[in-house]
């Protein structure tokens, strides 16, 4: 006996017309009729709602109908391999965006340059020490960073100095690291770079500078 005679059989013992058992489980007349005479079967979801119904198993239903049970086998692994697409799918939209994530990470990373080239005149109070110019950045994160310091002074010293946001010196280069590339750690914070001209004796100097910072 295959499902649709099972169906039948279970409706005319409740004494259901068609029109009564499509109402219980919300399909038209036509689908229980052709479900009756074996031209389309029920999937998996609406055998499981009939059986509970009508207080019989799933298998008490399906007994004897080879066909139909080999269509709800297929509707099981169908819906197994649709799990599976979804957890790898899934899996790869994760690794995607992390991806996408690193990638901003490193586009937001340090990179800074101040240049220029000024003459600064020497004040009426004769310092011996002139702040030439301050520069500002942020490290989005704890890293080592590249720094390179170019600088040229037609009189006196130069001397670089590296505050964070503390105000305390983090870094002061000078003399011979003017030149060479220093790799120096910072932690995430903000900092203030700090050009100070100084030990000159001429009124008017020139100062070329050129300062990068990147990872």
């Amino acid at each position: 006996m295959n499902i649709g005679e099972q169906i039948n059989n279970l409706r005319k013992k409740h004494g259901l017309s068609q029109d009564d058992f499509s109402n219980l489980f919300n399909v038209s007349r036509q689908t229980i009729s052709n479900w009756e005479n074996g031209k389309s079967y029920p999937d998996l979801e609406m055998i499981i709602k009939i059986s509970d119904y009508f207080k019989i198993s799933v298998d008490e239903l399906l007994r004897n109908d080879v066909q139909s049970e080999e269509k709800i086998d297929n509707e099981k692994k169908g819906k197994k391999r649709y799990l599976i697409l979804l957890l790898v799918l899934c899996f790869l939209g994760v690794m995607i965006i992390w991806g996408l994530y690193g990638k901003y990470q490193d586009s937001v990373a340090v990179d800074f340059t101040m240049e220029k080239h000024e003459t600064y005149k020497n004040n009426e109070t004769k310092e011996q020490s002139m702040n030439i110019a301050n520069g500002y950045f942020s490290v989005p994160k704890d890293e080592k960073l590249d720094v390179q310091v170019k600088g040229d002074i037609d009189d006196g010293k130069l001397h670089v100095t590296i505050t964070n946001q503390d105000n305390k010196v983090y870094y002061q280069l000078d003399g011979q690291e003017l030149n060479d590339l220093q790799t120096l750690y910072f932690e995430k914070g903000s900092y203030i770079i700090q050009i100070v001209a100084d030990d000159y004796t001429e009124d008017i100097i020139s100062l070329e500078y050129n300062i990068e910072i990147k990872n």
